[in-house]
């Protein structure tokens, strides 16, 4: 079947843009800022990688982040290409409407109900008529997978030949209810992100927006092979083991038609919680020799919870194209000794690279890029 190409892509992260972003990652000038969440004992200050201007948390910003997004990753479509293009938002971002509502009922405010609301979708098939792209929409809210699912279904939407082009979109802004309720789950860092380190002691979420272009023309990036399950033991946890990461991994790997040794390097979901952390290096194990190099972004970015898919392939991709793996900050004594993420940066150019994102409900997405 024809493969799937990587055409195009936009993002802006707590760093920066693209090469903002880029270029503070390789200077280790990473920035990460404080947000207000809700405490039992009141509201108290966590750290968050937030964007460098204040977005406010509303639905016309996530608007007018999509929407630059989107315009920067068509580009280089022609207006008869647009209209055989579709676009596809991935993010965990719930209906702001509700969110309202639900934060007024906990904090005792009186509102009046209004009936009028606007989705995220709402929002894509606005951008899509603006932008003359086709009028289906879709989005995908699967958690830390979205973004990654919706490259996922855009794949497989333009080798079944209905579309041409996909517009992957993704955006995730501050929400204090969101974070407040990993707060109240106990998963946030009180400082660093620490992935797969014996002291990891939770996530930092952060902000960002990401818009990459599939196609069937030729470019260096191709998708290999992906594979999507949903398996969990419970909502907010996983077991262990890591029999349902191994599960997904091994999936993409058949789905790909390569062998473990074929892969170049992984990027790791690598959240810095306890058990996320400990249930993906026990999976790691099991998929991987000792010789696997992986690495881990989020420490630069944030978890970008349902962007992180189409943030972090993009990043990562680019990285490669400047000819390296970028160093995995933060884990310092590794939960096992012989699996440590790379500490240094690795020289890249080419090759089959494995992306792994495992998010709440058991959404857990394997996605392998090919780069020649």
């Amino acid at each position: 079947m024809d493969r799937v190409y990587f055409l195009n892509s936009y993002i802006e992260s707590a760093q920066g843009n693209l090469e903002e972003t880029i270029k503070r990652v390789t200077q280790g000038n990473v920035h990460i800022g404080h947000k207000s969440v809700h405490d039992l004992n009141g509201d108290i200050e966590v750290p968050y990688y937030h964007f460098k201007n204040s977005v406010p948390e509303d639905p016309q910003s996530i608007f007018n982040l999509l929407k630059e997004s989107v315009r920067k990753a068509i580009l280089p479509l022609d207006e008869s290409e647009k209209k055989r293009t579709a676009l596809i938002v991935g993010t965990s971002l719930a209906d702001f409407h509700l969110i309202n509502i639900m934060e007024n009922i906990i904090l005792d405010k009186k509102q009046k109900y209004l009936s009028e609301k606007r989705s995220i979708d709402t929002y894509a098939r606005l951008i899509a008529k603006e932008f003359g792209l086709n009028d289906f929409t879709m989005t995908i809210n699967t958690a830390c997978t979205s973004s990654a699912n919706a490259i996922i279904e855009g794949a497989n939407l333009i080798k079944s030949g209905i579309f041409d082009h996909i517009v992957v979109a993704g955006v995730e802004i501050f929400s204090k209810m969101t974070t407040s309720g990993f707060n109240a789950l106990s998963m946030l860092s009180t400082d660093t992100i620490k992935p797969f380190d014996k002291n990891r002691d939770g996530l930092i979420l952060g902000e960002g927006v990401a818009s990459i272009l599939l196609g069937k023309e030729k470019s260096p990036w191709s998708l290999k092979g992906a594979y999507s399950n949903c398996n969990s033991k419970t909502v907010t946890s996983v077991g262990s083991d890591g029999t349902e990461y191994v599960d997904v991994m091994k999936k993409a790997l058949e789905n790909a038609e390569i062998d473990t040794k074929d892969i170049t390097a992984v990027k790791a979901h690598a959240t810095g919680t306890e058990s996320n952390d400990l249930a993906e290096i026990n999976a790691m194990t099991q998929v991987f020799d000792e010789n696997i190099r992986f690495t881990a972004l989020k420490p630069y970015l944030g978890h970008t919870l349902g962007v992180c898919g189409a943030l972090e392939i993009a990043l990562f991709m680019e990285f490669v194209d400047n000819g390296l793996i970028p160093k995995t900050i933060g884990c310092n004594e590794p939960i096992i000794e012989k699996y440590r993420p790379i500490s240094e940066d690795f020289s890249c150019s080419n090759g089959l690279f494995m992306c792994n994102y495992f998010g709440f409900g058991g959404n857990n997405t394997s996605i392998i890029l090919q780069r020649v």
